[in-house]
C-alpha cells in the first residue's frame, strides 16, 4: 500500500473502515486525524482526505450526533437545524430527542421564567425567629392576661389594683420595647432602614406612627381602668381588639382612597407626597420586613418594583386587603359586645378573658390561611406572566 491514499469521488461510500484510512479535521484542512474505534455504518460519509498542496473542497456540516461519532471532532459550523424556520417572536420548542444544542437551556429558561424583580426575602429562611415572635405575641398578648387574672385571684390575697397593675406591666414592656427597638433602628445615622426618599433622620415610617398612635389609645384604656377603685375590668381587655380595630379601619379605608385614585397630603412611607394613596397592608409588609426583619431600604426598593410591575401582585394585595379589614372589623365588634354586654362579675369577667383569647382564635387561622393563600397566588402569578410575555404588568 503507498503512503498517499487516492482521493475518493464525492460520491463514493464504503462499507467498512480500514486501519490506516484517516479524517481531515475541518478546523485544519491540513491535518489529519485518527479515527476512533467507533463504527461507521454503511449510511456514514467518508470525508475526502486532502493534502498541503491540494485545495480543499467545500467542507459539509455535519449532525452533532455524527460530529460526536467522530472521535469528538470540534467542529465550527453551526449544526443542521429543522426545514422549518422558526419565527423570531417564537420561542425555542423543546426537543424530546437526543441532547439540546449548546445554548438552549439557558435560552428557554429566560422564557420561562419572565423578568419579574426578585424579592430579597423569603419566609422559609426565617422561620425560627418568626416562630419566635409569634409565640412570646401569642403567649404575652393572649394566654397570659387571663391566665394572670385568674390565677392570682383566686390563688392569692393580692388586690384587683396589684393584679391589674402586674399584668399591664408585662404587657406594656412588650410592646414597649418592640415600639422603642423600632424607633431606634429608624433614627439611626445611617438610612439604611428609613423609606425611600426620607431624608430626615427622625423621619418614621408609617407602621410606626400606626404603632404609636395604638400604643397610646391602649395606655390610656388600662391606666384608667387601674386608677378606678375597684378596677373597670372592661377597658382592662381592650388592647387587643383595640390593635385590631386600628388595622382594619386603616385597611378599608387606604382601599377606598387607592381605588379612587386620591392623592396623599403627605408622605407614607416610601410613598411621597401627592402619588396615589397606597393600600394599607402593602405599607404593613414594606416596612414590617424592612425595619423588623432587617430587611432595609434593599426590600423597601424591590417590594416597590415587584408590585409596580406585577398585575397579580397588586390583585393579591388588595384581596387580602378585604379579607383582614372586614374580618378584623368583625373580631374586634364582637369583643366590644363581649365585653360591655354584660352586667354581672361573672359575665363581665368572661368578657374579659374573651377580650384577650378572642383575637387570636380569628388571627391564627387567618394568617395560616393567608400563607398557603400567597404561596397558591405566588405560582399563579408566573403562569400569568409566562401566558402574557412582556405584557403582564399591563
Amino acid at each position: 500500500m503507498s503512503d498517499e491514499i487516492p482521493p475518493y469521488p464525492p460520491s463514493h461510500r464504503t462499507n467498512s473502515t480500514s486501519d490506516d484510512m484517516t479524517l481531515t479535521n475541518p478546523t485544519n484542512p491540513s491535518t489529519s486525524v485518527a479515527p476512533s474505534t467507533t463504527h461507521l455504518d454503511s449510511h456514514d460519509p467518508v470525508r475526502k482526505p486532502t493534502t498541503a498542496t491540494t485545495d480543499p473542497e467545500p467542507k459539509k456540516s455535519i449532525t452533532i450526533e455524527n460530529s460526536r461519532a467522530l472521535t469528538g471532532t470540534v467542529t465550527n459550523e453551526k449544526p443542521i437545524t429543522s426545514p422549518v424556520a422558526q419565527s423570531s417572536d417564537e420561542s425555542p420548542r423543546d426537543t424530546d430527542e437526543g441532547e439540546p444544542p449548546p445554548g438552549i437551556g439557558e435560552r428557554k429558561s429566560s422564557i420561562l421564567r419572565p423578568p419579574l424583580p426578585p424579592l430579597p426575602f423569603h419566609l422559609r429562611d426565617h422561620k425560627a425567629p418568626v416562630a419566635f415572635v409569634f409565640a412570646v405575641m401569642v403567649i404575652d398578648h393572649g394566654i397570659f392576661p387571663p391566665a394572670a387574672y385568674f390565677g392570682l385571684k383566686y390563688a392569692t390575697n393580692l388586690s384587683l389594683t396589684t393584679i391589674f397593675g402586674i399584668i399591664t406591666g408585662i404587657f406594656g414592656v412588650v410592646l414597649g420595647i418592640e415600639c422603642f427597638v423600632r424607633s431606634i433602628k429608624l433614627v439611626l445615622k445611617s438610612p439604611r432602614f428609613r423609606p425611600l426618599g426620607q431624608t430626615a433622620r427622625f423621619g418614621m415610617d408609617f407602621w410606626q406612627f400606626s404603632l404609636t398612635l395604638c400604643l397610646i389609645v391602649n395606655v390610656v384604656c388600662v391606666s384608667v381602668g387601674t386608677a378606678l377603685t375597684p378596677p373597670f375590668i372592661n377597658l382592662m381587655a381592650m388592647p387587643m381588639p383595640t390593635l385590631i380595630f386600628n388595622i382594619s379601619w386603616q385597611l378599608l379605608l387606604s382601599d377606598f382612597l387607592h381605588d379612587r385614585k386620591y392623592r396623599t397630603p403627605f408622605r407614607i412611607s416610601s410613598t411621597p407626597k401627592g402619588e396615589i394613596w397606597p393600600r394599607f397592608i402593602y405599607v404593613i409588609i414594606e416596612d414590617v420586613i424592612a425595619v423588623d426583619c432587617n430587611g432595609k431600604r434593599e426590600w423597601r426598593q424591590a417590594w416597590k418594583d415587584r408590585v409596580e410591575a406585577s398585575k397579580p401582585m397588586r390583585e393579591t394585595l388588595k384581596r387580602l386587603s378585604l379579607f383582614w379589614g372586614i374580618g378584623g372589623l368583625a373580631t374586634s365588634g364582637l369583643c366590644y359586645g363581649l365585653l360591655w354586654g354584660f352586667d354581672s362579675v361573672s359575665g363581665k369577667e368572661a368578657g374579659y378573658a374573651l377580650g384577650w383569647l378572642l383575637p387570636w382564635a380569628w388571627l391564627i387561622p387567618s394568617s395560616v390561611f393567608t400563607t398557603f393563600y400567597v404561596k397558591k397566588r405566588l405560582k399563579d402569578e408566573r403562569h400569568f406572566c409566562q401566558r402574557h410575555k412582556g405584557s403582564f404588568s399591563a
